[in-house]
């Protein structure tokens, strides 16, 4: 009796995550019809992405190429990193090291 229990238990609780899956993949699918017609829309949700995640301290973000390439982020993150240096600079502080080839 109780290992029918469980297994009942077990059995609805993939229903209810099936269930899920397929609403989270319409949403998906919403989604993409929106910016499939609004470029400018899929730029700024993917830029926002990355700040999300950039903002959590220690967290390391991998994003391809063409990613890059498409947000125009090389030069951002360049502007982003002199600036950085700059405040370290005016606070009194020393440059970072630069990078060693090899």
């Amino acid at each position: 009796m109780s290992r029918q229990a469980q297994a009942e238990r077990e059995r609805q609780a993939r229903v209810i995550l099936g269930e899920s899956e397929k609403q989270i993949a319409a949403s998906f699918a919403e989604a993409a019809q929106a910016y499939r017609d609004n470029p400018t829309a899929l730029h700024l949700r993917a830029m926002n992405v990355l700040f999300e995640g950039l903002k959590e301290k220690g967290v390391l973000i991998i994003v391809p190429s063409s990613a890059v390439e498409t947000m125009n982020l090389g030069g951002l993150m360049g502007m982003a990193s002199m600036t950085g240096t700059l405040q370290t600079l005016l606070a009194g502080g020393q440059p970072p090291a630069p990078p060693q080839e090899g």
